[in-house]
């Protein structure tokens, strides 16, 4: 898996979400670095997770579209006539 590089509005517009959650669910004001600290902490450990579960939907969805091609295949078929 190659690293996770988030641009900076992405990074902010998390930084803020995790200093909002805090706040408002556990009553925990943090700065700005700490937040950032945490948002690259949980990318570190979340992040593989979340990266696994998308090649494996992937995985299922192009191996669907293949099933679906071959039934396609089979439709196309010629039978050869048989004669006695």
């Amino acid at each position: 898996m190659r690293e996770l590089k988030l641009d900076k509005q992405q990074k902010a517009d998390m930084v803020s979400a995790i200093r909002t959650v805090l706040a408002t669910e556990l009553d925990l004001d943090i700065g700005g670095l700490q937040a950032e600290m945490l948002v690259d902490q949980l990318s570190d450990i979340v992040a593989p997770v979340f990266y696994n579960q998308g090649l494996q939907d992937a995985h299922t969805a192009v191996l669907r579209r293949m099933e679906d091609a071959a039934g396609d295949i089979d439709v196309l078929e010629k039978h050869v006539p048989r004669r006695l």
